[in-house]
């Protein structure tokens, strides 16, 4: 390809187009700005979490944007003070796709292929727009963990050639703080080779462990609680006949990944599809590779002489209790019986390592601990899985380049908020962990396969993989899901302390998660009503927190289909809804019939003094 040479000229910054929006916006390079386009950032945040947005620049000629830098955030009549050190930014890249997802309405892509679609997070600092197109910036903080509540103020600059751009800034800190560790499983497989090849680093050199180090923190910093060593068990035959297995490679990934803050170890698969075909009826023991030094030649070992093994090694190591092994990947109902064989083999080799596998079959009781069920087939037999989580499964979903149509996924061609949604997804199934295969399978063209973006959702970066918009928008998603978590611990014991002993806090919680999520298909388009019921979400676990004033209030259609809102606070506390007030009775009970097309109903409740208020879904 020749290089387009572009030629920089003096520009005024009249001449050039700005605005801001929303880190779920896929903004094309064509993108107008949308009718009330916002010239500030707003975005909110607990302490002890990163938000984004993005500025989309414009310009009618090229120029060289020289740096984006934030001033201090603070907040007004405060000495408190968003440090600079807690901003970032990165340029949008861009990435040709020629075909779409192959099974999904043009109405449910963000755009139509061929084109360049928003995605990769650039490192470069600095950047040269190219003439009447948009180029986003991804601008990003990460809230102090000892910030005080409240809103924070500020300036984005955007220094160019000549002159600057100054873009107000809001961040609204809630007044709780974002945990540490999360609660949804999440795994998503790396390919090792291609990190490797594509990093430049030799495979298992000592630069690919210092880079294997790298990317597991970042991993980590995108909870990921789990992932899957590949390929690294060896075995040696020794003259004198005995087997020797060698779990040097295997202990160092681990503890790589240990190191960096993860949970669980994920073990892979012991086998496959006989000939490798969908279809085939049987399912088959992988061998282990084995070195047989008195003959120079190479053997191949079953599962009986190394899996028991591999489990008292684990056990040894302490390791054991953290572990999960694959048996083989999706069963269907052509071989489901085979693969049960299997798995009733591992059972018995290894009969205190959990079993976990991607699945296309209900009715597997006995046979699997963790349960994956491709996101489709989670709607279609949900009553089936819940009675197996109810009896102890583990109850997971994954999403590849299928399920598609109307369901969500991470695709590169759909809307960012369908990426978002799935976590609202996990709260909503009860589903408590999430699968994906494709982290950095970088050796296929991104659009090859049945759906472009399936096989990554990193890119390969200078010192490790860097990340992108749809990275970005399932980290987001995973802290929703976190949200409505902490939101029902939040309000079970306010429940306790109002004596509301029938109150089930997780049913409570999931009104909110409807009003995004009604169903796997049925879910918002709409990227500010997500972020309006996030905030709802928000505002009640303030409000649960709030020790002088409790109050838990929900909503229920009469037999004549009027919307009454039911609730508890302290005794004699005036309650407004809806724009009604009544007062509490002398047990703290209330209720009040409102008028409102709303999803949201604010609740507030005032005694003496003190005020609380409450955010409430109206269905």
């Amino acid at each position: 390809m020749v290089p387009v040479m572009l030629t920089m000229v003096a520009l005024s910054l009249t001449e050039m187009q700005w605005w801001t929006t929303h880190s779920l916006h896929n903004v094309f390079r064509d993108t107008p700005p949308p009718a009330g386009a916002r010239r500030e950032i707003a975005v909110s945040a607990a302490r002890n979490q990163q938000v984004g947005a993005q500025i989309v620049l414009r310009t009618p000629a090229a120029v060289r944007v020289e740096s984006v830098e934030c001033s201090p955030l603070r907040k007004q009549g405060s000495r408190s003070v968003i440090p600079v050190s807690a901003f970032r930014y990165a340029f949008v890249e861009y990435h040709r796709v020629n075909k779409n997802s192959t099974a999904t309405p043009e109405e449910e892509l963000v755009r139509k292929a061929p084109a360049d679609y928003p995605d990769g997070l650039l490192e470069e600092k600095s950047i040269v727009l190219q003439p009447e197109q948009n180029q986003p910036i991804y601008v990003q903080w990460q809230v102090p963990s000892n910030a005080p509540a409240g809103d924070y103020r500020g300036t984005v600059t955007v220094r160019l050639q000549e002159g600057q751009i100054q873009v107000p800034a809001r961040l609204t800190v809630y007044n709780f703080t974002f945990p540490q560790r999360t609660r949804l499983k999440v795994t998503v497989w790396m390919n090792d080779g291609e990190l490797a090849r594509k990093q430049g680093v030799e495979y298992l050199s000592e630069e690919f462990w210092q880079l294997l180090a790298r990317t597991a923190r970042l991993m980590r910093q995108y909870h990921h609680h789990t992932w899957v060593p590949w390929g690294t068990n060896k075995a040696i035959r020794g003259a004198d006949g005995k087997l020797r297995l060698d779990f040097s490679v295997l202990d160092r990934w681990i503890q790589t990944f240990l190191d960096a803050g993860f949970e669980f170890i994920e073990l892979q698969h012991v086998g496959g599809r006989e000939h490798g075909q969908w279809e085939d009826k049987n399912f088959v023991a992988y061998p282990l590779r084995c070195e047989n030094e008195a003959t120079g030649q190479t053997e191949w070992i079953p599962l009986e002489e190394w899996l028991p093994a591999l489990q008292e090694h684990l056990r040894q190591k302490g390791w054991l209790e953290r572990c999960m092994i694959h048996v083989a990947d999706e069963p269907i109902e052509v071989n489901v019986d085979s693969w049960k064989q299997l798995s009733e083999r591992v059972k018995r080799l290894a009969p205190d390592l959990r079993r976990i596998d991607a699945i296309h079959v209900p009715n597997l009781e006995g046979y699997l601990e963790v349960w994956v069920p491709q996101l489709n087939f989670l709607d279609q037999w949900f009553q089936q899985y819940r009675r197996a989580q109810e009896r102890g499964a583990e109850l997971w979903f994954y999403v590849a380049c299928v399920p598609q149509g109307k369901y969500p996924n991470r695709l590169i061609d759909y809307p960012l908020l369908k990426t978002r949604i799935l976590h609202w997804l996990n709260h909503l199934t009860g589903a408590t962990g999430f699968l994906h295969w494709g982290y950095n399978f970088w050796g296929q063209p991104l659009d090859e396969q049945l759906a472009p973006g399936d096989n990554w959702i990193v890119y390969p970066g200078k010192e490790a993989p860097r990340s992108s918009l749809r990275y970005e928008a399932m980290r987001e998603g995973i802290e929703d899901y976190e949200y409505l978590c902490l939101l029902e611990d939040a309000a079970a014991p306010v429940a306790k302390r109002l004596r509301l002993t029938d109150f089930d806090a997780k049913a409570w919680a999931k009104g909110y998660t409807r009003l995004v999520a009604p169903d796997s298909t049925n879910y918002t388009r709409d990227a500010e009503k997500l972020y309006q019921v996030r905030d709802a979400v928000a505002r009640a676990i303030e409000a649960l927190q709030q020790t002088h004033l409790p109050v838990l209030a929900w909503c229920v259609t009469n037999a004549e289909g009027k919307t009454i809102v039911r609730g508890a606070t302290l005794p004699d506390a005036e309650v407004t809804a809806g724009g009604k007030r009544v007062k509490a009775g002398r047990d703290g009970s209330f209720e009040v019939q409102v008028n409102t097309r709303e999803d949201l109903i604010p609740v507030e409740v005032q005694r003496g003094g003190t005020r609380n208020r409450l955010v409430i879904p109206a269905r």
